[in-house]
């Protein structure tokens, strides 16, 4: 298995939520752990995280903004 293979099946594992809105890749985005090892190497997603699924998940678009800023394509 390839590292990003690993790293997103790590994540997916770790924080997706089938019943709770927006992709894995989007939950994954999203997540606060930042102590976990691949934090600033998880997936991106790959269309823009819909408003209603940020505000289901408490996150303003600053704050959304700022955290895809943070995150690093391996």
């Amino acid at each position: 298995m390839s590292l990003r293979k690993h790293i997103n099946q790590n994540c997916k594992d770790c924080i997706y939520d089938s019943s709770a809105p927006g992709t894995w890749r989007q939950q994954v985005a999203l997540c606060s752990i930042k102590s976990c090892p691949f934090w600033d190497i998880r997936a991106k997603p790959t269309s823009p995280i819909p408003e209603s699924t940020l505000r289901w998940y408490g996150v303003d678009l600053a704050e959304y903004q700022r955290l895809m800023g943070n995150i690093k394509e391996v």
